[in-house]
């Protein structure tokens, strides 16, 4: 765990903030009717599962500014070692 560190665009895709059981960063998001990717800056629950917060941005910069500004508190974790909590996936 990193205190006091941010989610950037070079890490955003392996880190996230994390503070008790809530979970904070950025993730992308693909429309395809305008073909482009988007980003959800989103905050969760990781036991029960529930979004608390989400924004979906048009550009990578805008969605870490918003991320690092309401959570840039709590610690930075590499999901490769906290896995995402309860996922289908690892099962």
């Amino acid at each position: 765990m990193e205190k006091n560190a941010k989610i950037t665009s070079t890490n955003y895709l392996e880190k996230a903030l994390v503070f008790r059981d809530r979970q904070a960063g950025v993730s992308e998001v693909f429309d395809p009717i305008s073909n482009k990717f988007k980003y959800n800056a989103y905050c969760l629950e990781k036991m029960l599962l529930k979004e608390l917060f989400t924004v979906e941005y048009d550009f990578l910069d805008d969605a870490l500014q918003r991320i690092n500004e309401e959570f840039g508190s709590w610690d930075l974790e590499d999901f490769a070692k906290s896995g995402c909590g309860n996922c289908a996936a690892k099962k």
